[in-house]
């Protein structure tokens, strides 16, 4: 859930959710985590998702950024982006 609410501030920063409120829900996401900025700051989940690393539940890791910046890259950031807002 930490690397959800990283991957939320990933999206919030390169504008890629549908949600235009992506930042606000981050913040939820956080609060219920119990996350303060300095526990941000050291939680390697969240901060791997700020980077657009986004972590699968079997492990696997996508890096969102080496993905490209093609229209068809753009469209699987945003659609990666919608997916975790759903789920936060």
């Amino acid at each position: 859930m930490n690397n959800a609410a990283g991957i939320l501030q990933y999206c919030a920063k390169q504008k890629l959710a549908s949600v235009t409120d992506a930042e606000n829900i981050k913040n939820q996401v956080l609060e219920k985590l119990g996350l303060n900025s300095e526990e941000q700051k050291e939680d390697t989940n969240y901060l791997d998702g700020i980077q657009g690393l986004l972590k699968t539940k079997d492990g696997q890791q996508l890096n969102l950024d080496n993905i490209g910046t093609t229209p068809l890259a753009e469209k699987v950031k945003t659609k990666a982006c919608d997916l975790v807002l759903s789920r936060g």
